[in-house]
């Protein structure tokens, strides 16, 4: 994943219902009227990523987390979601891969990730329940609005080794 341009965020923006693109472009502006442009700019990286990596049309919860799906059949699965509170950190929320992730040798450490189970969060925000439960596990990376390249590109790769997963199995025929 790499900065996003004003073409990558209206291919982000494509196919979403009126409600989820009014939110985003309101979440937008609330983040592109602050002093310091790294917010909006993470934000837009990290959801053009995503959206890459999970390519059905988001879904908004209010104005501050979209939620990100890939085909599951007739159906969709969440795999994703982006939290932003505009409380200088930004929250991903992807599929448990940490024992992949430590195994493959990512740098974790510059992002301690929280490991999510219906266990230790018994009742999940709406943008995440979801990715919860029924055996699932999720993982919550937390990057402030400043952050560093080294824990974008660490976020962004434990992303890309999530998507492994679903990109994998549609070339396998699973």
């Amino acid at each position: 994943m790499a900065t996003s341009s004003a073409a990558d965020m209206e291919t982000f923006l494509t196919g979403l219902a009126g409600k989820d693109r009014s939110n985003i472009e309101k979440h937008l502006a609330a983040c592109d009227a602050e002093p310091d442009p790294t917010h909006g700019k993470l934000w837009r990286r990290l959801a053009v990523g995503l959206r890459r990596l999970a390519p059905l049309p988001v879904q908004t919860v209010g104005q501050h987390a979209v939620q990100f799906f890939i085909a599951d059949g007739k159906y969709r699965m969440q795999v994703f979601a982006l939290e932003d509170a505009r409380d200088g950190r930004l929250m991903i929320y992807l599929p448990d891969i940490l024992e992949k992730a430590e195994k493959a040798g990512a740098p974790l450490g510059v992002l301690k990730p929280e490991a999510l189970d219906a266990a230790n969060t018994p009742n999940p925000s709406p943008h995440i329940k979801h990715m919860l439960g029924w055996n699932r596990k999720a993982v919550r990376l937390t990057l402030p609005t400043r952050a560093t390249p080294q824990q974008i590109s660490a976020a962004e790769s434990l992303c890309a080794l999530a998507a492994d997963r679903w990109a994998n199995a549609g070339k396998n025929g699973k």
